[in-house]
């Protein structure tokens, strides 16, 4: 090391360009990544859903008095009566839509609070499809009007997700959980592989499917919703048939002017999701231009170091070096010199992290993220100066003695 490190001090330009490039690279890329990978996760987390079979019905606004549970179970059963309609459940919260959101906080005994998104409805794991991997469905007599002004104690079900954070590896079936406030308290009795909250808002850090199913109908509500399930094929038409049937069976009680939405699960989806597809295409655009400056640069400043180093090379090699031992120097050298880099800017990369903690309410740069982009970096360094230092190798004593 100490003749490596005595070349280094004697030519102090081009080592400091290096590692200013990547110092300022490596506090990019980490945070870019840690940026990417915010914006990536929630598309693909399994939502758990039969999408391509799923009418979602939105926004049947109530001219009048808020809907009773009579009449939201009545425009269930006029929904269900649709040819191609295997099953039809009325729910407050529709996947990927926002028109009503409920949130619950909920507290394991000696565990953390967490917030999580409530589906409120009946029959919902047929109709939306989702997989139970423990315990059980409701019962029947679980089903029941629901006020929200008053104490909730209920049955529910959570996802595996959501079990892992409030219970660790314990079985959940059959835990308690109470309220953040402690007004309630919710039993669980069964738990679904996945289902994705509806807030895209909170789909970050591993939330994305923080959700609760609880039975029954939510009353004095405005809006009803609805969710139907059909075979792929029959979507169309089912679609073509939920205007009409809406009119007729809340006939005169809609609000003129404020259309239901209606609209098959996978292009609500899609459109909900839109701004992370792009987000994730930006940042990927980002990290792969930062990731080829890098490489074209320090194999730049690398070419030219060694090219003013020819006489040395060939007086070392007129002297016995072989190509390995030369070829070895130079990633040696590049490899000190990337690593004096990585070291400043993962400490750049943390203090970024903070001001934008401050100043924008980003979350905490996951460890994590620090050595994924050290190794990254420390590739692409090796890999910059790999063509340099075997054209230093491949050069025949002789000439490289005579150059300048």
């Amino acid at each position: 090391m100490f003749p490596l490190l005595s070349a280094l001090r004697r030519n102090p330009l081009m080592p400091r360009l290096i590692v200013l490039q990547v110092m300022v690279a490596c506090a990019i890329l980490c945070n870019t990544l840690f940026l990417l990978g915010q914006q990536a996760a929630p598309l693909l987390v399994d939502d758990g859903l039969a999408g391509d079979e799923l009418v979602i019905v939105d926004q049947v606004v109530s001219r009048g008095a808020p809907w009773t549970p009579a009449q939201v179970r009545a425009g269930r059963d006029a929904l269900a009566s649709i040819p191609g309609v295997h099953a039809a459940s009325a729910a407050s919260g529709v996947p990927m839509r926002q028109t009503l959101t409920l949130t619950f906080d909920l507290k394991s005994a000696g565990g953390p609070t967490l917030t999580t998104t409530g589906y409120i409805g009946e029959r919902l794991l047929d109709t939306f499809g989702l997989r139970l991997t423990r315990g059980r469905d409701f019962l029947d007599t679980e089903y029941r009007d629901i006020n929200m002004s008053n104490d909730m104690r209920t049955p529910i079900i959570i996802t595996e997700a959501l079990a892992r954070e409030l219970l660790g590896d314990g079985d959940p079936v059959g835990a308690t959980l109470s309220s953040g406030d402690g007004t309630g308290s919710y039993t669980v009795v069964g738990v679904v592989a996945h289902l994705m909250r509806y807030q895209l808002s909170e789909l970050d850090d591993g939330k994305a499917e923080y959700s609760v199913i609880i039975p029954g109908i939510l009353a004095g509500m405005p809006i009803a919703s609805y969710v139907l399930r059909t075979a792929p094929e029959n979507r169309e038409a089912v679609r073509a048939q939920v205007a009409q049937v809406l009119e007729q069976s809340f006939a005169g009680q809609l609000v003129p002017g404020i259309e239901p939405v209606v609209a098959d699960y996978e292009r609500l989806r899609d459109d909900g999701l839109r701004t992370r597809r792009a987000a994730v295409w930006l940042l990927s655009t980002v990290n792969a231009v930062v990731a080829t400056i890098t490489l074209i640069g320090i194999a730049s400043l690398s070419g030219y170091w060694i090219q003013q180093r020819t006489r040395q090379i060939g007086i070392r090699r007129a002297l016995g070096a072989t190509r390995g031992q030369i070829l070895r120097h130079f990633l040696a050298e590049n490899l000190v010199l990337v690593g004096v880099g990585l070291a400043l800017g993962l400490l750049l990369a943390l203090g970024i992290n903070h001001w934008l903690m401050q100043h924008y309410e980003l979350a905490r740069l996951p460890l994590p993220y620090l050595p994924a982009a050290a190794v990254l970096l420390l590739a692409l360094g090796q890999l910059a100066v790999a063509g340099p230092a075997h054209r230093a190798a491949g050069l025949p004593p002789a000439s490289a003695a005579r150059g300048v």
